[in-house]
Parts: structure tokens; C-alpha cells; sequence
């Protein structure tokens, strides 16, 4: 992929950062409200759309889930392997997953996974999303509130009730019962879902222009080196185990991986209070950073 092609794909999404961002600066927007709508709204009906009309069979799809649930497992012992060698403290660890350890494979991986792959690219990436967006919502919200103020079973009911989750299940459940749905469902679903992608993003971007980079230097370089470089290190290792190189599964796959931190790592952290100023200054410095290496990443593949 020549550079022409490589700016085409990695500037829209950064425009449409841009856009955002201005919003977020300029105009009186509450991105709360926008949030609330993209996470309990747009985002389960791509979910639900994208896997019930999957022409992936069971085994691909179920490849792609272990892939997400292996690198997660795989990430999360380097990090408590790192911790026991520097002696971190369980609330340093638990913030350096948040910051670290799920990639923004949706508002920022999707529009460049569409970009440069196309349509059948998107389709293996919201697979990915699907299982990101589902570890997110269990073992993210595990690691923003493992502390002694937040009692398990409370952490349990929030994990379950989660839209989702719920969405994601409901369409694997369908699929894997071979379910018919109505078509006025999956129109329905359809429509819902297109908005989700540009939503996020442009989210993304109104999210960033309100972080303020605190003086934290070590854990944010900490955090960025763990997410742009061990964590794809990671995926490409477990790729080459369980697809054939150069295979679009492989690419796609391995894009989502090496997105920056998802910003919804910052909205668990203020909601459970898990140094939420160390997780959006890795994030927003996270996401500055790949500007550098996604379109790195894209020459060398």
C-alpha cells in the first residue's frame, strides 16, 4: 500500500476527530447524553445486525472469539508478571489494564478497517468489536471497580445488564439456534447501527478535547509502549498460530489490535473511580501516538 493510500485511510478518521473535537471545544455539547445513546443504542443494534447477518460460519466466528479472549488472557498475565517484577500495587495494575489493555477496535479501528479493507474487512472487525465490547463490559468493569467500596455482587449486576452483552448474546443465541429473524428487525437494526461508527468517532473526538494531561509521565509512557507495541507484539505472535499469513483475518485483526485505548476505558474509570486522570491521559496520549503507527503499521502490511 503506497503512502497516498495509507492517508486515505488514516486521514477521514482523523478528520472526523478533528470534528469532534472542535465540537467538544467550541460548541455546548453533552456528550454524556451522546454517549448514553451510542452505548445503549447504535452500538448494540451493530452488534446485533452485524452478527446475525454474519455469512461467517460458527467456526469463524468462534475463531475470532478466541483470538480476542486468548490475546486479553495472554496481556493481562504479561501485565501481572510486570507487576510482581516492579512491585506495582493491585490499583497500579488495574489502572494500567484500563489504560492499556483494550483497544479501540470500534470509533477509531472500524472507519480504518473500512478504509482499507473494505466491506469484508468491517466484518470480521465488528466481530472483533463485538468480543471487545463484551470484555469491556465484564472484565473492564472487573478492573475499574476491584476495590473495597464496591461490593462484588454490584459489580456483577452491572457486568449483566450491560446492552452489549445483552445484544451480543441474543444475536449468538439466534444464530447458533438458526433462528429466523424479521426483516423488519434486522432493517430496523440496520439503520441503527450505521450511525453507531460515525457516532463514536466524532464521540471520540469530543472526548479527547476535554483531557487534561496531568504530570504523570511515567505511567502514561508506561501505558502507551504497552498498548502500541507489547499488545500487538502479543496479537501478531497468537496470529501466526492461528491464521495463514497474510490472510485478510490476519491484517484485520491485527489492526484492531494495535488501535490506541478505548476511550470507554475512561468512562468506567470516573464511574468507579479507578484514577480515572491516569486513564484518559493514556488514552488521549495513546491515540496522538498512532497518528505514527497505524499508518506504520498499514505500509508493513
Amino acid at each position: 500500500m503506497i503512502i497516498t493510500e495509507i492517508l486515505n485511510v488514516v486521514l477521514p478518521v482523523f478528520m472526523l476527530l478533528g470534528v469532534g473535537f472542535f465540537v467538544g471545544k467550541y460548541l455546548s455539547i453533552d456528550s454524556k447524553s451522546v454517549s448514553d445513546i451510542s452505548i445503549y443504542v447504535f452500538s448494540p443494534a451493530l452488534f446485533f445486525y452485524s452478527i446475525s447477518t454474519s455469512e461467517m460460519n460458527m467456526s469463524d466466528l468462534g475463531r475470532i472469539m478466541l483470538f480476542a479472549f486468548i490475546l486479553f488472557f495472554m496481556f493481562a498475565l504479561f501485565i501481572h508478571v510486570m507487576g510482581m517484577i516492579f512491585k506495582w500495587t493491585v490499583s497500579y495494575k488495574n489502572t494500567l489494564m484500563l489504560a492499556s489493555g483494550f483497544p479501540n477496535a470500534g470509533n477509531y479501528g472500524l472507519p480504518i478497517i473500512l478504509f482499507a479493507f473494505g466491506e469484508e474487512g468491517v466484518a470480521i472487525g465488528i466481530i472483533y468489536l463485538a468480543m471487545q465490547s463484551f470484555l469491556m463490559n465484564s472484565a473492564g468493569v472487573f478492573y475499574a471497580s476491584n476495590h473495597h467500596t464496591v461490593p462484588k455482587k454490584d459489580i456483577f449486576l452491572t457486568i449483566i445488564k450491560m446492552p452489549g452483552i445483552i445484544a451480543i448474546i441474543a444475536a449468538l443465541l439466534l444464530k447458533i439456534g438458526s433462528v429466523s429473524i424479521p426483516v423488519a428487525l434486522l432493517n430496523a437494526t440496520d439503520l441503527l447501527g450505521q450511525a453507531s461508527i460515525p457516532t463514536m468517532l466524532t464521540l471520540l473526538g469530543i472526548t479527547l478535547s476535554s483531557i487534561q494531561i496531568k504530570n504523570v509521565i511515567a505511567f502514561i509512557g508506561t501505558a502507551t509502549v504497552f498498548k502500541l507495541v507489547a499488545f500487538p507484539l502479543i496479537a501478531f505472535g497468537l496470529l501466526q498460530l492461528m491464521y495463514p499469513p497474510g490472510s485478510l483475518e490476519a491484517k484485520v485483526l491485527l489492526i484492531g489490535a494495535a488501535t490506541p485505548t478505548a476511550a470507554t476505558t475512561t468512562l468506567l474509570a470516573i464511574k468507579f473511580r479507578m484514577n480515572p486522570d491516569l486513564v484518559s491521559s493514556g488514552m488521549f496520549v495513546s491515540t496522538l501516538v498512532s497518528i505514527i503507527t497505524i499508518p506504520i503499521l498499514l505500509l508493513m502490511l
